[in-house]
């Protein structure tokens, strides 16, 4: 079998997703071609590349970005001949640009199985003309192909505000189990060495660009009372945005900003993780379950998260250590985080929690790209059904 996968961008997690799946399809013996922009790049994505590269698979650089461009016209053509020149089995595309880049083409290539995961439709969380722009453009694509939605919630947008009647699998996003693994106490030391943080302490810690979308202030005014009556307690977050100057003025008003411990971008997530005694999401939208939780609680960490939209099945998954606030409530953020640091400072060796456990059953790379292979054998056959029950 040939893979063909088409991605844009090159980070976060919607090429955590592609990273994923490129890496267990090869494992499986399928033969993968990748076909990305490096217009939003990672460290990773030159790695991935030439591990497509090593394994026989064919590369070609789209140069495009999310929005609509006068570079999609080339990136069209040039995908167009990739795809003729390489005679994949089936595509596979991976966010709305990449999605809209195949859909289009499909009319060159009608008997070929496509099949799209948008990781968040574009329109999420967005309004305004661009936004409108891309609705429409789902909307006129949607029957084209086999779309996979992540959450229930995402599934929801695509049928009351895109107005899709298609039927749509739900895969969530997965985890590398075997890899986010909970720390020891040497491990723990280790790791703030290693970054550069106190040995000492309780800190707490989120991961995600400093944008709109991950509401980072929020995060750091839950906190600021906490700081006041933990002089133990520091807040370290992974991740660079365009929010970072706002941040570091209101942490300087609040008096706080040495209890703030910033790091840049990580290619590799763990340390990171293992120097953490508890975990901080408040974004405001999501996808699904994003990765950065899935990756915390597979390190066993205690958590605080706002109940965004996407995130509708977080409360049924049944993490035993995990506080849930609503969107925009600042009072019940600062409430699950005082509640989790006494946890922590009543548990010096680490709090005991089921995260992992939870992981392993409904969130490793098999439970969550087995399906999908499969579903690309059935479409090579001949069936594009979709057998709900083999996904959720």
């Amino acid at each position: 079998m040939k893979v063909l996968v088409v991605v844009e961008p090159g980070f976060a997690g919607v090429f955590r997703q592609v990273e994923g799946l490129v890496h267990y399809l090869i494992r499986k013996g399928v033969s993968v071609s990748l076909a990305y922009s490096d217009c939003r790049p990672s460290p990773g994505l030159p790695v991935l590349v030439k591990e497509v590269l090593k394994h026989g698979g064919e590369v070609l650089n789209l140069k495009t970005i999310n929005r609509p461009a006068l570079s999609d016209l080339p990136a069209l053509w040039k995908l167009s001949r990739f795809i003729a020149k390489i005679k994949p089995d089936v595509i596979h595309a991976h966010s709305s640009k990449a999605g809209a880049l195949v859909r289009i083409l499909t009319m060159t290539f009608s008997k070929r199985p496509v099949f799209y995961t948008p990781n968040a439709y574009y329109g999420m969380g967005r309004s305004g003309l661009v936004a409108g722009f891309f609705n429409l453009l789902e909307r006129m694509l949607a029957p084209l192909g086999i779309t996979i939605n992540i959450s229930e919630d995402e599934a929801g947008f695509a049928r009351e505000v895109l107005g899709v009647r298609v039927p749509a699998p739900i895969i969530p996003n997965p985890v590398r189990e075997e890899h986010f693994l909970p720390a020891s106490l040497d491990q723990k030391k280790a790791a703030r060495q290693v970054l550069g943080l106190p040995e000492e302490g309780i800190i707490i810690g989120s991961s995600g660009r400093l944008v709109f979308q991950k509401d980072p202030m929020i995060a750091l005014k839950a906190l600021e009372p906490l700081f006041r009556t933990n002089p133990d307690l520091y807040f370290t977050d992974l991740g660079e945005g365009k929010l970072r100057r706002e941040l570091d003025q209101e942490a300087h008003l609040a008096g706080v900003s040495s209890k703030i411990l910033r790091l840049s971008y990580l290619e590799e997530a763990l340390p990171f993780y293992h120097a953490l005694d508890g975990f901080l999401l408040t974004s405001r939208y999501e996808a699904g379950i994003p990765f950065v939780l899935l990756e915390a609680a597979s390190c066993g960490l205690p958590m605080v998260t706002t109940l965004s939209p996407g995130m509708g099945a977080l409360e049924s998954l049944g993490f035993s250590h995990c506080w849930i606030a609503d969107l925009d409530n600042l009072e019940a953020l600062t409430k699950g985080l005082s509640a989790m640091i006494a946890l922590i400072r009543n548990h010096p060796a680490g709090v005991l929690t089921n995260h992992r456990s939870i992981v392993e059953k409904r969130f490793s790379h098999e439970a969550c790209y087995a399906p999908v292979l499969a579903q690309y054998r059935k479409a090579l056959a001949g069936d594009l059904s979709w057998d709900c029950a083999e996904v959720q």
